[in-house]
């Protein structure tokens, strides 16, 4: 036959392909009948497993198929013989008869298994994983396919229920245990359908076990009653497979329950020893850990533990060594976890700060803010303004301030710190030096970098946060806090002064907005400071420095913010100082002032704030009477060399203002000898001509004068006519040509 098919496929040019679909078309529904029949009489008991895979093997060769195709054609045919026995148990299933059902959940067993010993003669793996292959709830061609999820958990629950009813002792043995696995893999029931089902099954029974463990140990607890009611409850879980989850879970309840009736019959809330050791035992017993008890003795327990805080709190709110002990023993005997404690503590912290805050704010208001402000503030009309002076800032420094309520906020420091409310948090790690001893080296020391933590202080309890105060009034109360450290003498101030940071914490301010309110103050006191030092020094000395950097500390600045304020306040003092100086200028003045500014190291662009026009005219202030007083000569270049450095000019600039200056001088000095010549009056011209000639020295004569001739050999005349008596010849001939050049004359 298969050579005559091969010519056949010569013949009409088929592919192997195409012949071998050809075949399968054609031998599938042959090969499909011999395979149901085969696998009906194996059910039915007519013919062995091994007999079966003979003939369908057998059938293959002779139909001329692949191993391949046969593999798929007999999945097919196993999922509908499976299928049958569970048509016929859903049949019995929907008219509720619950014994017909679980007999023929058994029937589909042995034909599962019939199966099974027929498939395992192919040798094919996907046929070992059988429920995976052929029992695929989500695969509606598999054996139980055709079940909805409801009708498979309807056939589990009636067979796992009548399991039990149908064993001898009212439990769930191992074997019959298997028998109920075999039917979850069946029809498809996954592991938390099986656990739901055990569960609402046997349950109950659970429940019971649990509820008389918990009743007879909390009536009379033993060591020895604990040891009983465990085995009863062991017994339950093994019975009927329960898991551990599921006594956790129904444990955890009747916990809750148990700690309630405790906390109910004990007087004062404080549970007994015995009571505990009572709770720990079904703890244990309900596999509990000591975490998951937590919840139910915050409930019962908190409110006795927040009690006795707030007793030792009393009046000042503060924990006073001798109770801190018994409070940390009263937590362990309620069970109450670390967390929870710490948050009751802050309960009872937030409740003893408010009253504090408030009342500091009140008194803030009253003393501090006008009446207008104080009745807008609280809505409504606060009468006559008896309390505000409303008058400003005094003081040396300029700061003013009332200290009623210093008292009352290091009262709240006290309160916060002696509790010991602030935390330390973790923010990152930095790199600091090591040293490590020479013993440990060989002989000689060594230096490492180890990484360690950084931390920050954090407040849990803050006024911002627990609604007290407004951040406005915060930050108004911050400011004041701070201006008291100044007007505060003594100790007493050292004590503000270490208090300002934890102050800033409890209301809840930021670090940043602390320097803030520190760099706002500062400001106002650096100026004031600033301004009066250099009033009566005119520079600042050390002891000014070391006054200053006390004054840094006590606001908190960083070193950074300090020169910032200082600079300002200097430049400041420069800048109004600079204005009445260049109001009536002169050498002598000017030059003070930029010799005070390099002395103290100030740019007078950059630090000062001296724009280049009136750099220039300090330049002119300090060179032009010197020009016409004929003190500064060409011989003076290293004096205008330092004026230009001290201003800060450049080279380049500073020439060309000197050759601007000595232009205009020169024309000035010309139009002076002009009109005094058209008047007749040469005995007046001596003068203006001698400093034609001083500035014709600094140009070379180059003036760019606009002289008549007439004019110029009158000019040069009058000056041949002068008295140059102490003056050397070589001088006074080297000036004529000097003015001869400046007039234009050869």
């Amino acid at each position: 036959k298969l050579s005559q098919l091969n010519e056949l496929q010569e013949v009409l040019g088929l592919s192997d392909t195409d012949s071998a679909y050809e075949i399968t078309v054609e031998a599938t529904p042959l090969f499909q009948a011999t395979a149901l029949a085969a696998m009906k009489d194996v059910l039915s008991g007519t013919k062995t497993p091994d007999a079966a895979w003979e003939e369908l093997t057998a059938r293959r060769e002779e139909l001329l198929l692949k191993e391949e195709s046969s593999k798929d054609l007999l999945s097919s045919m196993v999922m509908q013989a499976l299928g049958k026995p569970l048509e016929e148990t859903h049949k019995f299933a929907k008219v509720n008869n619950e014994a017909a059902t679980y007999d023929h959940l058994l029937e589909a067993l042995e034909a599962k298994e019939a199966l099974i010993a027929v498939l395992a003669k192919s040798g094919w793996a996907d046929f070992e994983k059988f429920d995976e292959t052929f029992c695929n709830p989500r695969d509606k061609d598999s054996a139980c396919g055709f079940l909805s999820s409801d009708e498979r958990i309807k056939l589990y629950k009636i067979f796992l229920t009548r399991t039990v009813r149908k064993s001898e002792d009212g439990k769930l043995s191992e074997e019959a245990y298997q028998k109920v696995m075999e039917i979850k893999g069946l029809i498809g029931i996954t592991d938390t359908e099986a656990e739901f089902q055990a569960r609402g099954a046997f349950g109950p029974e659970l429940q019971k076990a649990l509820q008389t463990a918990t009743s007879e140990i909390l009536e009379d607890y033993t060591p020895e009653l604990v040891v009983n009611m465990k085995k009863n409850i062991d017994e339950v879980m093994s019975s009927y497979r329960l898991s551990e989850d599921f006594l956790k879970e129904t444990g955890a309840g009747l916990y809750t329950q148990a700690v309630a009736s405790v906390q109910q019959k004990t007087p004062g809330g404080i549970p007994t020893v015995e009571d505990m050791e009572a709770l720990d035992a079904l703890r244990q017993m309900f596999t509990l850990t000591v975490e998951d008890t937590y919840p139910a003795h915050s409930e019962y327990f908190g409110s006795v533990y927040k009690k006795s805080l707030m007793e030792a709190m009393g009046s000042t709110g503060v924990i006073r060594p001798e109770f801190r002990a018994p409070l940390d023993d009263l937590k362990k005997r309620l069970g109450v976890s670390e967390e929870i404690t710490m948050d009751l503590f802050l309960e009872g912290v937030k409740d003893k700060m408010i009253p504090k805050v408030e009342w500091i704010v009140s008194e803030f208001e009253r003393t501090q803010l006008t009446q207008q402000q104080l009745s807008q503030r609280r809505g409504k009309d606060m009468g006559e303004d008896l309390f505000q002076t409303g008058k400003g800032a005094d003081g040396v420094l300029g700061l003013g301030a009332d200290v009623n309520i210093m008292s009352d906020i290091m009262d709240l420091v006290d309160f916060y710190t002696e509790n010991d409310i602030t935390q330390q948090k973790e923010i990152g790690t930095k790199e600091v030096e090591k040293k490590i001893p020479a013993e440990e080296e060989g002989g000689e020391e060594q230096t490492v970098m180890e990484e360690v933590p950084v931390y920050e202080t954090t407040y849990p309890i803050t006024a911002l946060e627990a609604g007290c105060v407004e951040s406005e009034i915060a930050e108004m109360l911050y400011r004041q806090f701070i201006v008291g450290i100044f007007t505060t003498q003594g100790p007493q101030a050292s004590r503000y002064e270490g208090a300002k940071a934890t102050f800033g914490g409890i209301l809840g301010l930021t670090s940043e907005k602390m320097e803030e309110i520190g760099g706002t103050i500062g400001s106002t006191v650096y100026e004031n400071f600033v301004s009066n030092s250099m009033k009566t020094k005119g520079t600042l000395d050390q002891q000014d420095m070391m006054f200053l950097a006390n004054i840094q500390g006590k606001l908190g600045l960083s070193a950074e913010k300090s020169e910032e304020m200082l600079l300002a306040a200097q430049k400041k003092v420069l800048s109004e100082e600079i204005d009445a100086v260049m109001d009536n200028p002169s050498p002598e003045t000017v030059k003070a002032f930029r010799e005070k500014c390099n002395g103290m190291g100030m740019d007078l662009v950059n630090d000062v704030g001296i724009s280049k026009t009136r750099l220039t005219k300090m330049f002119e202030a300090e060179i032009i009477p010197g020009l016409k007083s004929g003190a500064l000569t060409v011989e003076s270049g290293d004096m205008l060399g330092e004026i230009q450095e001290s201003l800060g000019l450049e080279s380049d600039e500073a020439e060309k203002v000197f050759e601007s200056i000595v232009t205009r001088l020169a024309k000035q000095s010309y139009e002076l000898v002009q009109g005094e010549l058209l008047r007749g009056r040469e005995e007046n011209c001596v003068e203006p001509i001698t400093e034609l000639v001083q500035y014709a020295q600094f140009t070379s004569g180059e003036l760019d004068l606009d002289v008549p001739e007439a004019v110029a050999y009158q000019i040069y005349n009058i000056y041949e006519a002068f008295d140059f008596s102490g003056i050397e010849e070589d001088a006074v001939e080297a000036n004529k040509e000097l003015l001869k050049t400046t007039l234009g004359l050869p």
